[in-house]
Parts: C-alpha cells; sequence; structure tokens
C-alpha cells in the first residue's frame, strides 16, 4: 500500500470557514480519493497563506518529511494549492525528484512536467489580478472614492464610497492638534490624557493605551488639512514577506476629505515638532563617562552603558509607571548579559560611585604629571633599541608573508579551486592573524618613538596634563568623558569590587583642541 501525504491551503482566514475551497472540504475529497486508490494517508498538512510563497510552515515540515522518505505519494485538491509561484514549486520538485516522488490532485491531470506550468501560470493569474485590482483602485481614487477600507484616523467611508467624517474620532484629532499648538502640551502628555479619558483608537495598542508616536502620526497625517493622498506606496508580496516600496510624487492621487484642522493650526504644529524633539527627555543625551573603558576582571569583556528613567509597579491587576527626577544609569556587564557568565552576584553596577573613583585617581594623577613622565621612563627603561628594531623587522616580514596567503587564496578563489564558503572560512582565520600582527607592528613602533622621542614627548605631557588641571573641576561630563578617553587605557574591576586603572599616554599632536585650555578663556 502506498503511503500518501495529503496537503490542503487557503489564502486568508475567511477561506478557512464553510465555503467550496474549505480546509475541511478539500481534506474530504482527498480522502475519498485515497480509498480509491487504496492509499494509507499517513501525513496531513494545512496552511493559511498565499500560495506564491514557499514561506508556509506547513508547507516547509511537508518538505522536511519528504526527504526523510515519509510517504510515496504528495496529493491535494488542486494543483494550485501547492503552489501558484515559481519559487515555491522549484523547492517542491527539487524534493520530489530527489526523491522520486510522486505528486497527484483530485480535480487536475498533475506530474513532474505539468505542474511547473500550472505553477508559471499560477504566478501570472495572480500577478494579473494585482494589476487589475491595482488599475481599479486608482481608478476608483480619481473619481474622489476611497479605494481602500482603510482610511486615516477621523474618517469612515460613506454610502457613495467617499470619504467623510467619524465625528468621534474627528474630535480627538482636533483635541490633539489644539493641546498641542495652543496649550504647549508634548505627545507623552497628550497620550496620557487621552488614555484616561478612554479616547477611542482605530487599533487597539499593545498596552491597551494611546502612545506618544500614536500621537505624533495624528500630528503628521496631511489628509487632516483637506486631501488625502493614494498610491504614496506599493505594496508587493515578495520571499522576505510584504515590501512597501515609495512612489514618486507625481503618481500620487489627490481625494478630497473634509478638513479637520485649518492650514495654520497644522503647519504649526509641523514647526513645533523639531523644537519639542530635541527638548523631550528621552533625547537629552546621558554621558557615561567609562563607556567604552570599563572592562570585567573575570571574564575579560566590556561593561554596557545602560540608563534608566522609570520604574513600573504592578499593584493586583494594575500598572502604574513612575518618572525618575533624573536618569538612574548602570553599567551592565556583557559576560553576564550575553554569555550567562557568573563574574559577579549582580551584572549591574551604579555608575556614579566607581566613576567618582575613577575621576579622583585620573584628576589626582593630572595633577602630577610627574607621574606620567616616571611611568613613560619606566616602560622604556632597559630596552635595546637594536632589539627593537629587529623585532619590528620580523613582526613586518610576517606581516607579508600573511598579506601573501591571503592574496593567494583569493587567485585560487578567482580560478574555481575554492568555493565561496572555502574562502570565507580560511580568510577569517587569516584576517584574525593580520589583526594580531599589525598590533603588534603598531605597539613595536610606538616604543620606537618613545625611545627617540622619551624627553620632549614626556615634557610635552607634563606640561599639557598642568594646563588641563587647572580646569578640571569646571569640566562638563562631556569633556570629562573626553579626558577619560584621552588619558585612559582601560578600567577594570573583579567580582570584590576592585577597581585596576590603566594609563595610557596621549600624544600631545592629538591631543582634542575642545580640551586646549588656550581654546577656553577661564578653564
Amino acid at each position: 500500500m502506498r503511503r500518501a501525504a495529503l496537503y490542503t491551503r487557503v489564502s486568508s482566514r475567511a477561506q478557512a470557514g464553510e465555503n467550496k475551497v474549505s480546509i475541511a472540504e478539500q481534506f474530504a475529497e482527498m480522502e475519498a480519493h485515497c480509498q480509491r486508490r487504496e492509499y494509507q494517508v499517513v501525513a496531513r498538512y494545512q496552511d493559511v497563506a498565499p500560495g506564491s510563497t514557499k514561506r508556509r510552515p506547513d508547507f516547509q515540515r511537508m518538505l522536511t518529511d519528504a526527504r526523510d522518505g515519509a510517504f510515496d505519494v504528495i496529493l491535494c485538491w488542486k494543483a494550485d494549492r501547492l503552489s501558484r509561484g515559481i519559487y515555491p514549486a522549484a523547492a517542491l520538485m527539487e524534493v520530489v525528484e530527489a526523491k522520486q516522488l510522486e505528486l497527484e490532485s483530485v480535480t487536475d491531470t498533475l506530474d513532474l512536467k505539468t505542474f511547473s506550468i500550472y505553477a508559471a501560470v499560477g504566478k501570472m493569474e495572480i500577478d494579473n489580478f494585482r494589476e487589475r485590482s491595482a488599475l481599479g483602485k486608482r481608478g476608483a481614487a480619481k473619481r474622489g472614492r476611497a479605494p481602500i477600507g482603510s482610511l486615516p484616523y477621523g474618517y469612515r467611508t460613506g454610502e457613495d464610497g467617499k470619504p467623510v467624517i467619524n465625528l468621534d474620532e474627528a474630535r480627538i484629532v482636533q483635541r490633539v492638534f489644539d493641546e498641542y499648538v495652543h496649550q504647549d502640551l508634548g505627545s507623552y502628555s497628550i497620550a496620557k490624557r487621552l488614555t484616561a479619558d478612554g479616547a477611542p483608537m482605530r487599533k487597539a495598542s499593545r498596552w491597551g493605551s494611546w502612545s506618544a508616536s500614536r500621537v505624533l502620526r495624528l500630528l503628521g497625517q496631511e489628509a487632516y488639512r483637506g486631501t488625502w493622498w493614494y498610491g504614496r506606496q506599493r505594496h508587493i508580496l515578495t520571499e522576505d514577506g510584504r515590501k512597501h516600496f515609495d512612489q514618486p510624487r507625481d503618481t500620487w492621487i489627490p481625494i478630497p476629505v473634509p478638513p479637520l484642522v485649518d492650514e495654520e493650526t497644522w503647519q504649526r504644529a509641523q514647526s513645533l515638532k523639531p523644537e519639542r524633539r530635541s527638548r523631550a527627555r528621552r533625547n537629552t543625551r546621558v554621558v557615561h563617562l567609562l563607556q567604552h573603558l570599563l572592562f570585567c576582571e573575570q571574564c575579560g569583556l566590556r561593561f554596557g552603558a545602560r540608563t534608566n528613567r522609570r520604574s513600573t509597579v504592578r499593584r493586583g491587576d494594575r500598572q502604574y509607571h513612575y518618572e525618575y527626577a533624573e536618569p538612574v544609569r548602570y553599567y551592565i556587564c556583557h559576560g553576564m548579559l550575553h554569555h550567562k557568565t557568573q563574574c559577579r552576584e549582580h551584572p549591574y553596577l551604579r555608575a556614579v560611585p566607581i566613576e567618582e573613583l575613577v575621576w579622583a585617581e585620573v584628576a589626582r594623577v593630572l595633577r602630577h604629571p610627574e607621574t606620567i613622565v616616571q611611568g613613560m621612563e619606566a616602560q622604556t627603561r632597559g630596552q635595546d633599541p637594536q632589539v627593537l628594531e629587529a623585532e619590528i623587522t620580523r613582526a613586518e616580514r610576517e606581516l607579508s608573508t600573511i598579506q601573501a596567503e591571503e592574496d593567494r587564496l583569493i587567485a585560487y578563489f578567482a580560478k574555481g579551486k575554492l568555493t565561496e564558503a572555502q574562502l570565507d572560512r580560511q580568510r577569517k582565520f587569516i584576517v584574525e592573524r593580520l589583526e594580531g600582527v599589525r598590533s603588534t607592528v603598531g605597539h613595536l613602533k610606538v616604543q620606537r618613538r618613545a625611545l627617540q622621542d622619551k624627553q620632549s614627548t614626556a615634557e610635552a605631557i607634563a606640561t599639557w596634563a598642568r594646563e588641563v588641571e587647572t580646569g578640571l573641576d569646571a569640566l562638563t561630563p562631556i569633556e570629562r568623558q573626553e579626558v577619560l578617553r584621552l588619558v585612559l587605557d582601560r578600567v577594570s574591576i573583579d567580582s570584590a569590587g576592585n577597581v585596576q586603572v590603566t594609563l595610557a599616554v596621549p600624544a600631545p599632536m592629538f591631543v582634542s583642541d575642545a580640551l586646549q585650555p588656550s581654546s577656553s578663556p577661564g578653564r
């Protein structure tokens, strides 16, 4: 007895009900077909999705089971249930040919040769339907009718198919503009008021409340001026999902609608948006002094910067949101966050205590620049210039060798001796070696330069430190962050909270102009 897999599909949820192409009806006819042919039904698959895509859950599951040899025949009610496009047809034919399966249809004569023709014809039918539908919608739009059911908030489709005012929603639109323009309220405050008053929403939000983004979308809706534009975007269903493509403005079709606000109010709302956006608390820059500088001593990974502006408390079945007067800043260990390492008891560190500790240490060093000079001298003491030159030569020779390996690898790929996957895999290791050797060469050259210019560099660094030190207490957080990035190599903290600060000697010619005391009198 041959084993059969039954596959059925409808394009939408509406079709899944009781009608001539419902899923239940398709299965009934396919099972009767199997009884006549004496097939054993071993699997059933059903999807509610367009036939033009292969991204259907049960379609993909059927292909996987077919590769495992789970059945001998794939049976459908009609050929277009399996595929109405080239891509899903190609995926199915690949498996069918590889496993020597049979394709059968209850209502069509189906085999491998005719299936590809059915798929191509199905694709043409869909494309033709879309073109006819698009032409019909554009024709309706030119006659002033609403070509789609979803109109902007504040409007509905009238009996003659033209947009008319939805009174309940229109009052909300006018209220939003009035509070934003004339009462100087921001989008967040307006959203809170609308939620508290139970203002109707066209589509329910995830949280069941109005949001600032929804308010801003209303404020930017051009239809409220008296004209709604159809055809601004074209929607195309692809293998990667539905894509939206902006269309040239000269192809848009204007549809007159009753205006909800006057032109002056609408323009004023648009001009206020940039100003309000710059003043919004969420756009106020929060500075973490040790961002990109703080490392975990246990796992060796960086700490990321985090900011908390509010807290949420649940009491019973209600949630309460509390805004902090000032943002609370943290650092979080990336090892604990992404790799589940157990570096410390809590992944979060409060930012203020550790920043104050590090800044105090850096300020102490800058107030005593001889510490930097002594560190430079200790770093270069005992180094032999000839030995250093030999190490640089050896490292540069190794760098040339690795670069030659990369060139040969690319040549092999160009000749077809390597696949793209093999090229990527081998280049990954070569790139890692190149970065390591380049870092070594750069480090050695810095040491050579330090030996050559030790005295002049030490004097310049000491002079710069003394000049910066005079204005340390008056620096803004952003300026403090720049100083730390200039003079610190890294800051590490272990699980016990012990902090280690590693200084980097800043080259005077790379010091930011913003930190030069001469550019800021009185600093």
